[in-house]
């Protein structure tokens, strides 16, 4: 099977990145609260995510929801932000569409989703480093990122273009609740 899927995708990673949420975080204006809100939805869904995917254990290094949280500590601190009490409701639709997943024995959904959150921080994620409050270590990757991307590649075909797009829509969901 042939692995298109970045081509196949384009359109909807286009859609997303056109929301204001996500120039706000490549340009350096976002407000430190906004960011905190946006680690601490990220941090749930990659938690899920991360706990209920099956992936080769050569490519644990790719799961993000550990650094995530090391972010939302060190902004909690530096600020004094407390925990959020209300997420946007885009979380817990994309949480339970995941756990959906899970329960049908859908893996490939799930690499479908970690594809799209996951590749996202590899490619993207040096930028939003550069520009968003704190260090940043959710966009920091173990060893060559490189070998990563191609072995995690392996795991992925065309077939996951409906699921992957859904993972495209709920992350512009997300930045539209974040703007508002």
């Amino acid at each position: 099977m042939t692995n298109k899927l970045k081509q196949l995708t384009w359109a909807h990673h286009q859609a997303a990145e056109r929301r204001k949420f996500a120039k706000q975080l490549i340009s350096g204006g976002i407000d430190p609260f906004v960011y905190y809100k946006f680690l601490n939805c990220q941090y749930l869904v990659y938690k899920l995510l991360e706990d209920i995917v099956i992936i080769p254990p050569h490519l644990t290094t790719i799961y993000r929801a550990p650094r995530i949280l090391q972010d939302i500590e060190e902004l909690g601190e530096i600020y004094g932000f407390d925990d959020i009490d209300h997420y946007p409701e885009s979380v817990g639709r994309c949480m339970s569409h995941m756990q959906g997943l899970a329960d049908a024995d859908d893996n490939d959904g799930l690499l479908s989703h970690m594809y799209v959150r996951h590749f996202g921080e590899l490619h993207g994620g040096q930028i939003i480093k550069a520009k968003t409050p704190g260090k940043g270590v959710m966009y920091e990757f173990e060893g060559d990122t490189k070998v990563l991307i191609e072995e995690f590649r392996k795991l992925l075909h065309d077939g996951m273009e409906v699921e992957a797009k859904r993972c495209f829509d709920f992350a512009s969901e997300l930045f539209d609740e974040l703007s508002k």
